[in-house]
């Protein structure tokens, strides 16, 4: 996933550092050894003693952890709901894009089938004024050469 900018980027590297944090703290948890008491203290007297086999547990530290995995799955939450908006934001004004290109192309074919037609009448006309072109070249031949009589060449 592409960090978009430097706040985007802050977060992150917040996120990665408090879950780097929150993994060393989950480690420490599990390889706690309690510090031998003299005379069988213990602060949690349901719990078993360390000599009789029990797991010791650290309440603060686990209840510290819960905190700060609740804090992360809720900072998690809600940059997934400010990227859904990112995201709708940006099909919203790619959908208006497409529709306004979509509009500018119609337009474009209705320029280009009247610019056909233009163009198709056009070349009937310069047909036509070719037509009539050839037919007065042929008329002012005909009518105004004279006509040779025998014994006259061409002057050419």
């Amino acid at each position: 996933m592409p960090i978009e900018d430097d706040a985007d980027a802050a977060a992150y590297a917040a996120l990665k550092a408090h879950a780097a944090a929150a993994a060393a703290a989950a480690e420490a948890v599990q390889n706690f050894e309690p510090i031998p008491l003299p005379g069988n203290v213990s602060f949690f007297p349901s719990q078993p003693q360390p000599s009789e086999g029990g797991p010791v547990r650290d309440f603060k530290s686990a209840i510290d952890l819960i905190k700060e995995a609740s804090e992360a799955i809720r900072f998690s939450e809600e940059r997934a709901t400010e990227l859904e908006q990112q995201l709708h934001q940006v099909t919203s004004r790619s959908a208006e894009q497409v529709k306004a290109l979509e509009l500018q192309v119609a337009a474009l074919e209705r320029r280009l089938i009247k610019s056909e037609e233009r163009a198709r009448a056009a070349e009937v006309r310069a047909n036509d004024a070719e037509t009539w072109l050839s037919r007065l070249h042929d008329t002012i031949i005909t009518s105004f050469r004279r006509p040779l009589h025998p014994g006259e060449g061409d002057p050419h």
